[in-house]
């Protein structure tokens, strides 16, 4: 019995000196994955609120700045530019996940702001890894679109057009909050029957009208005139440009006229249901027909800039 016990005992001696692995800190035991300190500093977006600014509104220039990864940076460093105008510059501490940064613009003009994000983390004891530089720096053009009434990208809504002919006048009222400086109307047309050489479409501003019932155009402040046989049978923008004129707070209307010897005209699109103006913002002359000027429940595609 003493024989078989010292023999168990020099068994299990054994299976230990033969298995270090079993003691703490021994070749085999798992080892400790060391800390993840990576991430991307990531500028992630430049856009716009809301996304399609027209002349005349205040609007909103949002950048956004995301970090992946499991390591979040001590701080970075950030840089917003307008051209060659610094906008923002500052240092971010304890920063967060996602964060936006915003900047007042006011649509004076269609011109593009260039815009540029740029970061860079100051975490000296973590950097961020090379590989992920190249998302620290986002550039975009940031800019307001033509006052009028039209969709930019997308024709969904369901588009009818009246016809402007030599007998036929159409005109579009729109109303300034405050003053702009424009050169340039454009409307949306086409022409079904193609127009020979003479024919012409003229694109004209005025003041509102001055009688009674308010029927009809005022003063003519500008006219323009299109080359009609170049007009085709599919929807485009035709436009006249001017020298650049202030116009003032107050209502304005663009009228539409067409002189041909032979062509019956062209067709400009407009939606139903007056969705951009009032009730009294369109109307139609047509002098074969009732002979006078009157309003229309519509709106014509056009654009002031």
């Amino acid at each position: 019995m003493g024989i078989m016990r010292r023999f168990l005992l020099l068994a299990a001696l054994f299976l230990l000196l033969g298995c270090p692995s079993i003691w703490p800190g021994g070749e085999d035991a798992p080892q400790a994955e060391p800390p993840d300190y990576s991430y991307d500093l990531f500028v992630k977006e430049i856009s716009t609120v809301p996304a399609y600014p027209r002349l005349t509104e205040n609007y909103t220039m949002r950048t956004q700045v995301q970090i992946y990864g499991r390591h979040i940076p001590s701080s970075y460093s950030i840089w917003i530019l307008d051209g060659n105008q610094t906008l923002f510059n500052e240092t971010i501490a304890s920063p967060q996940s996602l964060s936006h940064y915003d900047f007042p613009f006011y649509a004076d003009s269609t011109q593009a702001h260039h815009i540029r994000v740029e970061v860079l983390s100051l975490d000296s004891e973590h950097p961020e890894p090379q590989e992920n530089l190249g998302n620290n720096v986002l550039r975009k053009d940031a800019k307001a679109y033509p006052l009028g009434y039209y969709d930019l990208y997308n024709w969904s809504i369901t588009w009818f057009y009246d016809a402007v002919g030599m007998q036929v006048k159409q005109a579009q009222a729109f109303t300034l909050d405050v003053p702009i400086n424009a050169s340039e109307i454009s409307v949306y047309v086409q022409a079904m029957v193609p127009c020979p050489p003479s024919s012409k479409l003229i694109i004209s501003l005025h003041e509102p009208p001055n009688n009674w019932g308010n029927i009809g155009v005022g003063k003519e402040l500008l006219r323009g005139e299109i080359d009609a046989s170049l007009i085709g049978g599919s929807p485009s923008w035709q436009s006249i440009s001017f020298n650049k004129t202030e116009l003032q707070n107050g209502t304005y209307w663009i009228a539409l006229e067409f002189y041909s010897p032979s062509s019956a005209g062209v067709e400009w699109y407009r939606v139903e249901g007056n969705p951009f103006g009032g009730v009294y913002d369109t109307q139609m002359l047509d002098i074969a027909g009732y002979g006078e000027w009157e309003y229309k429940g519509f709106d014509f595609a056009f654009r002031v800039e």
